[in-house]
């Protein structure tokens, strides 16, 4: 099974703005892609980008973000045209209001933080009803400059943004690396649903469901009644409390944001977002009344994709690149070849007898998983959000062809952390999915464009939110909603051409229709590049200086596929 998120695992982030004059290039994709295979040139750097990520979840996973570069000569951007709908609802008539709160941590030495709540009303021109109180914090290294803000979107849909006290030193540590930020307001906030934000929306009813889903050997139909069954609970019980759930979906959320830049009186934010994140981001930069002066968006959700319809397909690219991959590697060809051919019997014999793997629960409880083929798919697609995982990928599917399971141990633990309420919040999540995408990807059309890729049927099928919709009512987006983003805001979106939850497609599709759109496309990459690339945040720098011109930098030929390597010792998984 899998549900989207964004991607939240190993650090990654991304932050923007703009500045400077140049002359207007048209939108392009520019793909580093070198001859050079095995060892990767462009170092993987320490974690440049914020604590959280984005992730895919479907029937377990989750998202990504990640850092950028330069502080140096940032000079007044010129005026942008308008941008085009769909807008952000208007929220004048809606009792809107800040509370400024002490501090639920201590700002390191030299740097300042202002932490708050938004009051927003919980259905947006309702004559009554209860009031969201929303947390969010701005943190700031160094005196103010008057630069513009950047203003970090998280990802999920439901990924807390680590505004935490046990978190946010993971903040301060991304100040200590990007010298582009001094000086810089910082604003963080977690969504309606989610984190510290009210209301609380978790669905425990979900987390027993998925291990039991994970545990018993049962058919896709057998585990969707599963979730259904989960998902109607738990919405029950939300609702009873008076959580009024179609009043949580992307439009709420980004009205959410206007009102917070409004009210901290933010008139040019740089907006910085990766996976479900750049769907929101998208949102807010449509609306004029926002003034977005750039955005940077890496992975890629556009609003206007059939998520569900093309994941099979999407999967089964993302692992025929990986193959293609390590055949063009020696090294990886020589230790793992036919690689493709076992990826196939493996996958095939999981559909007809289902591989065993022991794992201790996070609930402090063994467990044993039984994985199909649509469940043996899930986890290895995890492999795709962790660089490290992914340059092992060839020796895990090795390891199962020859009837090792062990490898598969640190991606079950990622499943199975999903529905850690930690991780994210499930309520806030099938709200989402409910009323963005749900409606627009019906069963019977996945299931059609799964014959694309018949290997990948049952895992495209396996879906949380085509269970648990049809008991999850939370109303549907219009065909407005969805419409293909507009505008003449400067957008650089970053890509890995081995992401399977937010394709390189995607982000060139939405690139060619903008005047000011560039999206960079880095091989052996899978979903969220900034954090996972030194040369990704030297773009991004270059980007902030001159936003009306594509990023170019010497580091894109030096880039490289991953250095696939062997398994770590047992004792290291």
């Amino acid at each position: 099974m899998k549900y989207r998120l964004g991607k939240s695992a190993a650090p990654a982030a991304e932050p923007l703005l703009g500045g400077g004059t140049a002359e207007h290039e048209p939108a392009r994709s520019v793909t580093p892609d070198p001859d050079a295979c095995g060892s990767r040139a462009d170092p993987v750097a320490e974690p440049t980008a914020p604590p959280t990520r984005g992730w895919a979840v479907r029937g377990f996973g989750f998202g990504v973000l990640a850092g950028l570069a330069v502080l140096a000569l940032l000079v007044a951007m010129p005026a942008l045209a308008p941008a085009r709908a769909p807008a952000v609802p208007a929220a004048v008539a809606d009792p809107v209001g800040v509370e400024d709160v002490p501090c639920w941590f201590t700002a390191p030495v030299g740097h300042q933080a202002r932490c708050g709540i938004l009051i927003v009303p919980e259905r947006r021109g309702a004559a009554q009803g209860r009031s969201l109180r929303l947390r969010f914090v701005v943190l700031r290294e160094g005196p103010a400059t008057g630069l513009d803000p950047i203003v970090y979107i998280s990802g999920g849909p439901g990924e807390p943004t680590r505004i935490d006290a046990a978190s946010i030193g993971s903040w301060w540590s991304w100040f200590r690396r990007e010298p582009w930020l001094k000086g810089r307001d910082l604003v963080l906030f977690d969504q309606r649903g989610v984190g510290m934000s009210e209301p609380r929306m978790e669905c425990p009813e979900v987390a027993d469901a998925a291990y039991r889903v994970l545990s018993d050997a049962v058919s896709v139909k057998a585990s969707n009644a599963l979730w259904a069954a989960a998902a109607a609970t738990c919405h029950a019980r939300l609702a009873a409390t008076g959580i009024d759930l179609a009043s949580y979906n992307t439009a709420a959320i980004a009205a959410d944001l206007k009102s917070l830049l409004a009210r901290l009186d933010y008139r040019s934010p740089v907006l910085l977002a990766s996976s479900y994140g750049t769907r929101v981001a998208l949102r807010l930069a449509a609306d004029p009344a926002v003034g977005a002066r750039a955005m940077v968006l890496d992975a890629v959700d556009p609003p206007d994709a059939s998520e569900y319809i093309d994941s099979a397909r999407n999967a089964a690219s993302a692992f025929a690149r990986l193959f293609e991959n390590c055949a063009e590697d020696p090294a990886c060809d020589r230790a793992f070849p036919k690689l493709a051919e076992s990826f196939e019997r493996v996958v095939r014999r999981a559909g007809v007898q289902p591989l065993t793997v022991a794992l201790a629960d996070p609930r402090g409880k063994a467990m044993t998983a039984r994985l199909d083929d649509a469940k043996l798919i899930e986890l290895l697609f995890y492999a795709f959000y962790d660089p490290r995982r992914l340059e092992e990928l060839p020796a895990i599917i090795s390891a199962l062809a020859a009837g090792d399971t062990a490898p598969l141990k640190p991606l079950l633990r990622l499943a199975v952390q999903n529905y850690n309420a930690d991780e994210v919040s499930l309520g806030l999540f099938l709200s989402v999915e409910c009323h963005d995408n749900f409606p627009f990807n019906p069963r019977a059309a996945v299931e059609r464009a799964s014959a694309t890729a018949p290997l990948f049927r049952n895992f495209a099928l396996a879906n949380l939110p085509l269970a648990a919709c049809p008991v999850w009512p939370s109303g549907s987006a219009t065909e407005l909603d969805r419409a293909p983003f507009s505008a003449d805001v400067p957008v650089l979106m970053l890509s890995g051409d081995l992401d399977p939850a937010t394709p390189p497609d995607w982000a060139a599709r939405t690139a060619a229709r903008l005047p000011h759109g560039y999206n960079v496309k880095f091989h052996g990459i899978g979903h969220g590049v900034l954090g996972e690339r030194v040369c990704a945040s030297r773009l991004v720098g270059h980007f902030l200086a001159d936003p009306l011109k594509q990023p170019v930098d010497d580091c894109q030929l030096a880039a490289s596929p991953p250095k696939f390597r062997k398994l770590a010792s047992a004792g290291t998984r």
